[in-house]
């Protein structure tokens, strides 16, 4: 059985984790790390990061940009300008990760 006073990782042990970072993302950088996708806001007043989640998809974290990036632009969509903003993001991020 675990000892009952260990909690968490072992003392000294470290996660191996990537950054992806890119102008299209906005104030918004992911963490990757052997078990998620960590979304990281970046304040841009104070540069100050604030986890936003904890994702196991890529797609859900990019999705979550999206979204959030689209509700910044205006406050108010029809349906149609709402489908086509997230189309132009996705679009957007399809033709980062085919032409570059």
């Amino acid at each position: 059985m675990a000892n009952a006073q260990f909690k968490g990782r072992q003392k000294g042990s470290t996660k191996k984790t990537t950054l992806i970072s890119d102008p299209s993302l906005g104030n918004y950088k992911i963490v990757v790390d052997d078990e998620s996708y960590n979304l990281i806001y970046i304040d841009p007043e104070t540069s100050k990061e604030k986890t936003i989640g904890y994702y196991t998809q890529l797609t859900n974290a990019l999705k979550y940009i999206a979204r959030t990036q689209i509700v910044e632009k205006k406050p108010n969509y029809t349906i149609k300008e709402y489908i086509k903003e997230l189309e132009t993001f996705s679009n957007n991020l399809n033709h980062l990760i085919n032409h570059e």
